[in-house]
């Protein structure tokens, strides 16, 4: 994506301001040209602006071909989420109560569609939903879809084959009408169909032909391979970027070199996984002759080689960011450039982005420089190495490490130093193991275990949070344009759910609501560590935050306790980083941005915040799905067996249940618990017995009973066995 943006930008701006005036809230397109101020805008411009602005919602065609600002129609626009059981919802925007849409109103939209809905402004009517009052609309036009492709199960059908999507909030199957749309896929089998005709308010029916197949359910991979689809996410990279990634030079020129500052002599290593095959980061740790400490993270210089507007940049936009699964990924960039010259690979000169930072014994940060330099990295280190280096270190790691192992002291030693002064200042650490699938050769998933996080992760994070404080600084500090990691204050509303929940576990959540400082969450967190409940209300807290973001205005991070945050040290996965990266070799080789080209980026700037936090939100629900149907593989053949859990969540239709150690999540539902009839109490997240006054509530330990595995919903059913050591059979009697 190219810098053109501010000239649509502005027209976009103006046709709204006018509209927005008082005797042109109703114009024509050539009314809307003679009335704009500026005589040099071409009518085929003003034309393809107002159908964006169409397309987008932002105006509406009435009346014939006047058009009107949708603010001052009866209607609202948005994109339409379709529940499972049929309904829709659309959000309503600030100032807006959310709309809520029957099955017979929705008119052919399809879940994630961009809708036009008529709502009733004078004489609303409401439909309660969870608690919440929405006011009822109607689909009223599809102004975007959301899915051209749509992956599901084919099945050859009495008198047409037809396909049924894996997206169950698609509410519409998907008729094939010709032998040849088919591609000789057989019943049953997973496929990826084309959309030629869409559902409308008088056919519930989609039709379209099928464009790939995938395979059936079980056959290892297929999984992975049908959430990328449903997700749309880009896995082939067209044939001009690929073209172009090869034509990167495979080495470093010797002029690049010499217009950079030298840090080969230095002893940089890179620390990560076993696994890992891309290297975007690296550190060095030395003592300055004033006992204080000179950090440097180095940073593959990645934007060198996928410059602004080329096809390698297009195409890493509309990515966002690479996507991880079990055993698979799907990256930003082609391999060539993220495993080779991007990559910061051992005992070969890389272009870097450096931030160095003098710090005290105190943790203060005394200077900074961030700079481009060339580095040759001494060694790739593993977290298991590191860890065992720092520990206890064994003769041959000694034997091939030894003269790194001063190096790795002076970082254990700073490490310890940031930490005590993050915790210092509140910074929240959600410092939780998570679920990680282990394959085997064939594909089948033999463990789900916690990941493990040692003393060298810790060490390397910390670093990184230090490198990305400082070079959001940089550029805040010299007014330079950015995209900031932006963490806002939570909700007080979830707060006081928080604050309720807390005090089933005598935990108390002080001070105003309004204005919670990120260290009394910390408080909470370090209280309840090491105890049977940490995982359960670590999570509990976590979710009663906000979601970060990010925005083109460093508006501070407040898990992180920090004014001025951004995403530096991960270029070749996340591409507001590669931005990070423009804005400061921009800083650094021409000092702050002026006139025109400040304009052009400002105007940008909004575009890929907007674009990134949407990718990244798209990656996280689509490994998570990924990884929610591996554990519903790994349980296929325990059905029957008993685990010990936690009540993760109460709602009035069951119980939530997360069993201990492999981190898998089912229900059990409310009809199968035995000895009393139970009711849903809201406020107090429990179910309580009408007859007996027991009760089941969040945080309760549990023994569980595998009673059944429902693949396609990605769904498991628990039977309840035992509530507290208490027998549910005991309960009856």
């Amino acid at each position: 994506m190219s810098l053109d943006l501010p000239s649509k930008s502005d027209l976009h701006h103006a046709v709204i301001e006018l509209m927005r005036q008082k005797g042109n809230r109703l114009l024509s397109l050539a009314e809307i040209h003679e009335r704009l101020a500026d005589p040099d805008i071409r009518r085929e411009d003003l034309n393809r602006a107002v159908e964006e602005l169409e397309s987008e919602g932002v105006i509406l065609a009435v009346r014939g071909k006047r058009y009107s600002l949708l603010e001052f129609t009866p209607y609202l626009a948005g994109r339409i989420k379709v529940h499972p059981d049929g309904y829709g919802t659309v959000f309503g925007g600030r100032d807006e109560a959310d709309i809520y849409i029957d099955r017979k109103a929705i008119k052919g939209a399809m879940n994630g569609d961009l809708v036009v809905v008529r709502v009733d402004r004078k004489q609303p009517r409401y439909r309660k939903l969870h608690n919440r009052d929405l006011i009822v609309g109607e689909v009223s036009q599809v102004l975007r879809r959301a899915h051209s492709t749509v992956v599901g199960r084919f099945h050859t059908g009495d008198s047409r084959p037809f396909v049924v999507p894996f997206d169950f909030r698609i509410d519409t199957d998907i008729v094939i009408d010709s032998p040849e749309g088919t591609m000789g896929a057989r019943d049953g089998e997973m496929v990826n169909v084309e959309i030629d005709r869409y559902p409308d308010r008088t056919s519930h029916v989609a039709h379209g032909h099928i464009v790939e197949l995938i395979g059936f359910i079980g056959e290892p991979g297929v999984d992975i391979e049908v959430v990328i689809r449903k997700f749309h996410i880009p896995h082939n990279f067209p044939a001009d970027v690929l073209r172009e990634a090869e034509e990167v030079p495979p080495a470093v020129a010797p002029e690049e070199i010499a217009r950079r500052v030298d840090l080969r002599d230095r002893n940089i290593v890179t620390i990560d996984g076993e696994t890992a095959k891309d290297f975007d980061d690296a550190v060095d740790v030395r003592r300055l002759p004033n006992g204080n400490y000179l950090l440097g993270v180095h940073i593959a210089d990645v934007a060198h080689y996928v410059t602004e507007g080329s096809g390698l940049d297009r195409e890493a936009f509309e990515r966002g960011t690479s996507v991880y699964f079990p055993g698979r990924a799907v990256p930003m960039l082609p391999e060539v450039l993220s495993n080779g010259i991007c990559s910061l690979n051992p005992r070969v000169e890389r272009l870097t982005f450096s931030a160095e930072m003098e710090i005290d014994k105190r943790g203060r940060f005394i200077d900074r420089k961030v700079f481009k330099s060339v580095i040759k990295t001494k060694e790739r280190l593993t977290y298991t190495d590191v860890n065992a280096i720092l520990t206890a270190p064994t003769p041959e790691l000694r034997d091939k490490y030894g003269y790194l192992f001063p190096e790795l002291e002076r970082m254990l030693e700073l490490y310890e130093i940031l930490r005590v002064r993050r915790d210092a200042r509140g910074s929240i650490d959600f410092d939780l193991p998570e679920a990680e699938v282990m394959l085997g050769a064939s594909g089948d998933i033999e463990a789900i275990r916690a990941t493990e996080r040692n003393v060298a992760h810790r060490l390397i994070e910390e670093f990184m949070l230090a490198a990305n404080e400082v070079v959001a600084q940089e550029l805040v500090f010299a007014n330079q344009p950015g995209i900031y990691r932006v963490h806002q204050q939570p909700d007080p509303q979830r707060l006081e759910d928080l604050r309720e929940v807390l005090k089933e576990f005598k935990l108390t959540l002080r001070g105003d609501l309004e204005d919670i400082r990120p260290g009394e969450l910390q408080r909470i967190l370090k209280g309840v560590a090491g105890t049977p409940e940490d995982r359960f209300l670590t999570n509990i807290v976590l979710r009663s935050m906000k979601r970060a973001f990010y925005s083109e205005e460093s508006l501070g991070h407040f898990a992180l306790a920090l004014q001025d945050y951004c995403h530096f040290t991960s270029p070749i996965r996340r591409y507001p980083d590669l931005i990070v990266h423009r804005r400061l070799a921009e800083l650094v080789n021409n000092g702050t941005l002026i006139g025109d080209r400040m304009v052009k980026v400002e105007a940008a700037h909004p575009v890929y915040a907007s674009q990134s936090s949407e990718r990244e939100k798209r990656a996280e629900d689509a490994s998570r799905e990924v990884l929610e149907w591996k554990k519903v593989i790994f349980m296929r053949d325990k059905v029957g067996n008993e685990y010990e859990g936690i009540i993760t969540g109460v709602a009035p239709f069951g119980l939530f249940i997360e069993l201990d150690e492999i981190f898998v999540q089912g229900m059990v539902p409310i009809a199968t618990i035995a000895g009393d009839f139970w009711i849903f109490v809201q406020a107090s997240h429990r179910l309580r017995g009408e007859q007996s006054a027991r009760e089941m509530r969040l945080g309760d330990r549990v023994k569980i009973g595998v009673k059944s595995i429902d693949e396609d919903r990605r769904q498991i059913e628990f039977r309840l066995v035992e509530v507290g050591g208490s027998p549910i059979a005991r309960r009856e009697r």
